[in-house]
């Protein structure tokens, strides 16, 4: 019983302490958080560069967290999409919400951990709305937990506003002060 308690600790607590991969010179480190209110199959998000492209997904009333390393550049969210109907019944149709004139940018600098909002998608029957949100402290709290080893390592910056100076608050106060 307690190799298998053992076992499922290794299993849950692997990243901790895994690895992370070196970067390249022009390469960042990028925390992706994502939240579905309805059934989103794709998300899409497309760099300045050709063949920069990731697709995330399915989500249904869930959050996706994760951090991927992206070459440095500029990056815009381009569209969602579901396919519904079926391929056998010869009615599979791809519903398709383009994102492109939305403005849901964000930028990538090298070497960092880069900060890039939370993309809100809200969807009601046909209705999308989709929205960059700023919600630092709780990514970063989010961060802290499921990816310690990035926050420790690699200075933070906030790709979505370069201004804002509240992820070095958030890092001097709370994260340093145990809060």
């Amino acid at each position: 019983m307690k190799a298998i308690l053992l076992a499922i600790l290794a299993l849950f607590s692997a990243e901790a302490f895994s690895e992370i991969e070196p970067l390249g010179p022009d390469e960042g480190y990028v925390a992706i958080a994502l939240y579905s209110k309805g059934y989103s199959e794709s998300i899409v998000l497309k760099g300045n560069s050709f063949g920069n492209k990731h697709t995330f997904g399915p989500l249904n009333y869930s959050q996706h967290i994760e951090v991927i390393k992206m070459p440095a550049g500029t990056y815009s969210w381009t569209e969602v999409y579901e396919r519904t109907g079926s391929l056998k019944n010869g009615n599979l149709l791809k519903v398709y919400y383009d994102l492109s004139d939305d403005n849901l940018t964000f930028s990538v600098k090298p070497g960092v951990l880069n900060y890039t909002g939370l993309l809100m998608i809200e969807k009601l029957g046909s209705r999308l709305q989709v929205r960059q949100l700023n919600r630092a402290s709780i990514i970063l709290k989010i961060l802290e937990q499921d990816h310690p080893g990035y926050i420790g390592k690699f200075d933070v910056v906030n790709g979505i506003y370069p201004n804002d100076h509240y992820i070095d608050f958030y890092l001097t106060h709370a994260l340093k002060g145990g809060e």
